[in-house]
């Protein structure tokens, strides 16, 4: 029984076909989400190990540390990752969805791409080259 569901689950791996557009600007935000927050937390535990062992590390790394774990470089990275949000592109017409976090938490929720008007509901197809 549970080699079967994972026989399924390892065919529904790179099955783009199984997912809506809706799934797929989801996985690309926390995609971005994962890119983001997964390094900031280990320079935030870094910096914490530092400040209790500040000759753990030299001079350099403990610098680059305290450096980029600054606020007024996370408020430029976390501008870059709003950035890179809304910028998710549809997979129909890879032009910006612009309102795609509106698909992920918004209280007023998108159901078309507002360019070539396809709805998110819809199973992804790969855009055409012209």
């Amino acid at each position: 029984m549970a080699s079967e569901r994972l026989l399924r689950r390892a065919a529904a791996v790179g099955n783009i076909q199984a997912m809506t557009i809706r799934d797929y600007i989801k996985r690309r935000f926390r995609s971005l989400a994962l890119l983001f927050a997964l390094p900031y937390a280990v320079l935030q535990m870094l910096r914490v190990f530092i400040h209790y062992d500040p000759d753990a590390l030299s001079r350099k790394v403990s610098v680059f540390v305290l450096m980029f774990t600054d606020y007024r470089v996370l408020c430029v990275v976390l501008a870059w990752f709003v950035l890179r949000s809304i910028t998710i592109p549809c997979p129909r017409c890879s032009r910006p969805l612009g309102a795609a976090i509106g698909v992920i938490w918004g209280s007023r929720k998108i159901h078309r791409c507002p360019r070539c008007r396809v709805s998110l509901d819809e199973p992804v197809k790969p855009s055409k080259v012209i």
